[in-house]
């Protein structure tokens, strides 16, 4: 399941929401670098959100880029542990989770 933001015919950000209900992950989530700050992630993140409770998921994990673990804290997720870096050995990746009411 993937959620864009577009303006003008030009992709923004998207986001992806993997796994089955109840419990599932936000797969990814990109905001294009200059649409930072503009409120773009802010709104794929809660369409992301409502779409996760309405198919019936009670918990999202996110594996975090360090630099956006503020952002999704600020989103209301809450730090669980750490994952390794699928891309960086040695690199550690914060967890997070939402649970959704």
């Amino acid at each position: 399941r993937t959620a864009v933001a577009e303006e003008d015919g030009r992709i923004l950000g998207f986001t992806t929401l993997d796994g089955e209900p109840p419990r599932g992950a936000l797969g990814m989530m990109f905001v294009e670098p200059d649409a930072i700050g503009r409120g773009v992630g802010r709104r794929l993140f809660a369409h992301t959100m409502d779409e996760a409770r309405r198919l019936g998921f009670t918990r999202l994990t996110i594996d975090a880029d360090p630099n956006a673990e503020p952002f999704y804290r600020a989103m209301g997720a809450v730090r669980i542990g750490a994952t390794p870096s699928g891309s960086i050995p040695g690199r550690e990746l914060p967890l997070l989770e939402v649970v959704l009411g």
